[in-house]
């Protein structure tokens, strides 16, 4: 082999012989420019380093040049601004390529212009806010169709707890779009002439005092006093007296909807095609009036009628199944509307990951709608991982299986193990067992756990349906249940009277509403659920009591990367119709205390106590929760929180006899399946026999 040739092997041999750091430390990209925040305060200079960061993208290179350090100064005078600070000064200290140390000052003229052959790779941004302007008094004029209150709170809003003077800085960006609400407003209230104009009569520079005047003209109320259906001459399509909504005022959301009735009425005669337009005329002003007259023109295109329905992708769905979902029939007007919600229909069986509708051919008077499915994998297999400060380490698997015998049934298989408890379970669901909104379950269970005071055994099963509440956007469950509930190793203080094992028959109803933005990691919106379980022996089980609980969450912003949580629930156990000295199952009293309770306790060391320090279950509760989440970076957050219990060991003395309260701090890191979290929670008046704080270390969010 030539010399030359071999160079390049020898080469290869030798990096392949080098130890794996040393070649990564040959490959390594040298490190970014380095950016620090100063003078915004802790976390306010951690997130704007971080916004910084990513603005520059891959611009941050071992060194940068004036323009980018330019347009960062610019970022953060232009965010300070945008938060009322309209006169901060930023100044830069940067660091050479050659060590040398320079300082510029940008201030809200932005006019400094830095060399341009300036290159550093370090800088640091010295941030001085200055005075926050914001908007004390606010005088409206010439307003009419709103309330004055009303009106002045697109300029000043009704400040929030906590949240001070933020809601209600001043900026002139602020200003105008205050300005172009209140005149939207106006016009969707039938004013289309309304202008509103602002102007700030004072603005303090040394206290930050705003106060603004505003001028409204909102002219004559434009209202709908005819409407006439133009193009359908030949279709026979009549309106309901409904679709044209005489007397009302005219706005851009009037438009909007007619456009929408009229369009699904002709849809449902068959014209899939068919185009409308809402045009106005209108009337010289009178009496505080202009009357508006609409023309509805529509192009109907042909008539069109649905051949045929097929589907394409149902390798194991019964195209029967199929078929019931799909409401519209095959000779009948085409109405695209009805086939989507045919599509939707489809989706909710949950067997398939795509479904899609198209017509064939895409135009003439005859067509087929041919619905596409993708199905998903018959089996699904997920091992499962957690770790909880009373369960402590938990593992499992789940088994789910979809489209069963092709009628889209799904089956749900689940198997855990911790160091204190072993939990099964496994749920059958038939999707519309009852019309298309009501679902089918069918479960069995299974559970033995180590808890405080006693070791738990339930054993049993449930059948019941489940439907969407449309009219509440919330989901309804109604079931029965028999169960065995065995308790061993009792060390209550009811213990000597309490029953080691009792059979329960129950019916069980639920409902729940949740509208957060995301479940695992809650930031915004709230959930809320109620429950009642009545057990009876007339219905085959040994004890009669009726449980109730209901709760609610609530989550929404504070400011930059911060949120405040808020969590209620209540608990109550009543025994109406039982016989005279029956005592309520153990495992049914509530224990409360833990990570997801108040956290000051171990899980359920914070029940009642007995007369002997032992714990006893309680018969109601009620527990508050209040976090405040400080955002670090991306997945890093610090959380404050208090937790307030209130219970009592009967009834009688609902809703508690005593209470109890915890405060703590803790850190969170989030991941794809929630936040692992960290927290230290104090107790402020703990009993005898109660301890000062418990630290907990978890995954899941708390409520």
């Amino acid at each position: 082999m030539p010399r030359n040739n071999r160079t390049p092997l020898i080469a290869a041999c030798v990096l392949l012989l080098l130890p794996t750091g040393v070649v990564a430390a040959a490959e390594k990209k040298p490190d970014p420019a380095k950016l620090s925040v100063s003078g915004l305060g802790f976390f306010g200079n951690r997130e704007q380093r971080l916004a910084l960061e990513r603005m520059l993208g891959e611009e941050r290179g071992p060194v940068i040049g004036p323009t980018t350090v330019e347009d960062a100064a610019f970022m953060i005078v232009s965010a300070l601004a945008g938060e009322g600070y309209l006169k901060p000064v930023v100044t830069v200290n940067a660091t050479t390529t050659d060590g040398q140390r320079r300082v510029f000052t940008f201030d809200a003229s932005l006019v400094t212009l830095l060399p341009r052959e300036l290159e550093v790779t370090a800088v640091r941004f010295e941030v001085d806010e200055g005075v926050r302007s914001v908007v004390h008094d606010v005088t409206i004029t010439g307003v009419t169709a709103l309330k004055p209150v009303v009106a002045r709170g697109f300029f000043r809003p009704n400040e929030v707890p906590l949240v001070g003077t933020e809601a209600r800085a001043y900026s002139p960006a602020r200003l105008r779009r205050s300005t172009d609400a209140l005149a939207e407003t106006l016009r969707q209230s039938g004013y289309a002439d309304a202008t509103v104009k602002a102007v700030v009569t004072r603005n303090d520079e040394r206290t930050g005092r705003v106060d603004v005047a505003v001028t409204v003209v909102e002219g004559p109320r434009w209202m709908v006093t005819a409407a006439q259906l133009e193009g359908a001459e030949d279709t026979g399509v009549t309106l309901a007296p409904t679709v044209l909504r005489l007397n009302q005022p005219w706005s851009r959301n009037w438009q909007q909807d007619t456009s929408e009735q009229v369009r699904r009425t002709f849809y449902r005669e068959g014209y899939a095609d068919m185009l409308v337009d809402v045009i106005p005329t209108v009337a010289e002003p009178y009496d505080g009036r202009r009357e508006v007259s609409v023309a509805v023109r529509v192009s109907p295109g042909p008539s069109v009628k649905l051949a045929h329905v097929r589907f394409e992708g149902n390798k194991h769905t019964r195209e029967s199944i199929l078929r019931r979902r799909v409401r519209a029939r095959e000779g009948e007007p085409l109405d695209p509307l009805a086939l989507e919600r045919s599509r939707f229909r489809l989706a909710r069986l949950g067997s398939f990951e795509t479904v899609d509708l198209h017509y064939d051919p895409a135009t003439g008077t005859q067509r087929d709608a041919v619905f596409t499915v993708r199905e998903m994998p018959r089996w699904d297999a997920s091992l499962l991982a957690g770790y909880g400060s009373y369960e402590q380490l938990r593992g499992g698997v789940e088994l789910q299986q979809t489209n069963l015998l092709g009628r889209a049934h799904q089956s749900r298989l689940v198997l855990v193990q911790s160091v204190k408890s072993t939990r099964g379970e496994y749920t059958y669901t038939v999707p519309e067992l009852f019309g298309e909104s009501i679902d089918g379950t069918a479960r069995v269970f299974g559970l033995r756990r180590e808890e405080e005071s006693f070791d738990r055994e339930e054993y049993g099963g449930t059948v019941g349906v489940r439907r969407r509440i449309p009219w509440l956007k919330a989901e309804g469950s109604l079931g029965y249940t028999y169960q065995s509930l065995s308790n061993q190793d009792n060390e209550l203080t009811t213990s000597a009277v309490d029953a080691d094992n009792v059979k329960v028959a129950s019916i069980d109803v639920g409902l729940t509403k949740d509208r957060r933005d995301n479940p695992l990691r809650p930031r915004r919106g709230y959930r809320w659920f109620a429950q009642a379980e009545f057990a009876s022996e007339t219905l085959g089980g040994e004890v009669d009591y009726q449980l109730f609980e209901a709760g609610a969450a609530y989550h929404t912003a504070w400011g930059r990367s911060r949120w405040i949580h808020l969590g209620l629930t209540h608990g109550a156990i009543t025994q109406w119709g039982a016989p005279d000295g029956q005592l309520i199952p153990v495992n049914k009293r509530f224990y409360p205390g833990g990570d997801s309770s108040i956290r000051g306790f171990q899980k359920d060391e914070a029940a009642p106590r007995g007369p002997d320090g032992r714990f006893i279950g309680a018969e109601t509760y009620t527990l508050f929760n209040l976090e405040i989440e400080q955002a670090i970076t991306k997945t890093w957050s610090v959380v404050v929180f208090g937790d307030a219990l209130g219970e009592a060991a009967t009834l009688g003395d609902y809703p508690w006899d005593e209470q109890l309260y915890s405060v703590g701090l803790g850190i969170r890191y989030q991941t794809i399946v929630g936040p692992v979290r960290l927290e230290y929670g104090r107790n402020v008046n703990p009993r005898p026999g109660d301890p000062s704080g418990t630290l907990h270390f978890s995954v899941g969010f708390p409520f």
